[in-house]
């Protein structure tokens, strides 16, 4: 194998592959990249997997002798990051690959391709094209709520519901729920939903790009195919019964506080820095005059700050919430304005942007802290 690619256009079409590869490694062989060179088409063709879910990505090169190599994920990635702006050209010789960039030489060592997983075969022949630029909005408006204990795995994926006349991205933790419906039409007979593992996600939400305007998408019974410019990603589902979240969303919230997002944002970001490292707790307490938001850390000090500028309608409220969820879902509102709805202290907030649109609807939730 070798071929010549000028460094940053191998950077651009490698730079989030990385993010697949497994950090605890229970096979060596997943630390990593496949590399593949196609003479006849001057093509490369990048590897990157971790079983449940694997990346490749094609691009073009000066292929002058085709082969396929398998090396660490991490050296590759550090040698071409640290190389100049200029050609990079690499061999196979024997056990090793070989990197050359101006006056830079590296040797690395291949491990056994043969023993890289199988790789899945790229099928366009049903897929459903999906707008990119609103896929990727309801990844990022979902997968923040996500839960990170593997010992509840349904929670770790972001719930994928697809109607003829609608989609649906929902994610939870059990602390948070971030919704996100799409009013649009597409090209399906039927129902379709998974739950699908969020690192999959992710990687998709970075590479989608204003360029590019659509998204193609295979459902399978037991796996996903994403095809998107020149990256192809297969991810299994996560199998079980997402729960009905709608039945934690309350829908007598009648005290609403309406406020500037930046503004909050700000308060929360000089508050918190007196919040207990063991709740991450900031106490508001709202009136129809003043909103007070505060925090205390035992042995170390208390902060509030006094707001006048909001709308406020209901009964005067004393509530308290982890303030590194509601940053999460303050960084997710989109208009000016933020709209709270709130019922008594002990029951979940409602958080909703106050321009509404019409082509898609979210709601957050967040359940509130304990007063004392």
């Amino acid at each position: 194998m070798k071929f010549s690619i000028d460094k940053q256009d191998l950077l651009n079409n490698i730079q989030h592959l990385y993010n697949i590869v497994p950090s605890k490694n229970t096979m060596p062989i997943l630390t990593n990249y496949l590399l593949e060179a196609d003479d006849q088409n001057n093509l490369l063709k990048f590897t990157a997997t971790d079983l449940e879910i694997t990346v490749v990505v094609e691009f073009e090169a000066n292929v002058s002798e085709p082969g396929k190599a398998a090396v660490s994920a991490k050296n590759f990635n550090e040698i071409i990051n640290s190389l100049p702006e200029a050609m990079v050209h690499l061999m196979v010789e024997e056990d090793s690959l070989k990197i050359i960039c101006e006056h830079s030489k590296f040797n690395l060592l291949c491990a056994e391709s043969s023993q890289f997983p199988l790789v899945p075969k790229k099928d366009l022949s049903q897929v459903i094209e999906l707008d990119a630029t609103m896929f990727k909005k309801m990844i990022e408006s979902t997968h923040f709520a996500v839960s990170t204990e593997i010992n509840r795995p349904i929670f770790t994926g972001i719930f994928w519901k697809m109607n003829p006349d609608h989609q649906l991205m929902v994610a939870t933790d059990g602390k948070k729920i971030a919704e996100f419906k799409l009013l649009t039409h597409e090209d399906i007979e039927e129902g379709k939903e998974q739950i699908i593992p969020t690192k999959g996600m992710v990687f998709l939400d970075k590479v989608i790009n204003d360029e590019i305007p659509k998204i193609s998408v295979l459902l399978e019974s037991n796996r996903v195919m994403f095809s998107y410019g020149n990256y192809t990603l297969f991810t299994h589902i996560i199998e079980g019964n997402f729960p009905d979240y709608t039945k934690a969303i309350p829908t007598n919230n009648n005290n609403v506080l309406i406020i500037n997002t930046e503004i909050i944002r700000g308060v929360i970001r000089r508050v918190s820095l007196l919040a207990s490292e063991d709740t991450f707790k900031v106490k508001f307490d709202i009136t129809n005059e003043k909103l007070t938001i505060s925090s205390e850390k035992r042995d170390e000090g208390e902060a509030n700050e006094v707001l006048e500028n909001f709308k406020y309608s209901g009964e005067s409220l004393s509530i308290a919430f982890n303030y590194r969820y509601l940053n999460a879902i303050l960084h997710v509102i989109e208009s000016d304005e933020v709209e709270i709805r709130m019922g008594q202290p002990n029951e979940p907030a409602l958080f909703f942007n106050t321009d509404k649109n019409e082509k898609y609807f979210t709601r957050f939730l967040l359940m509130p802290l304990r007063l004392k």
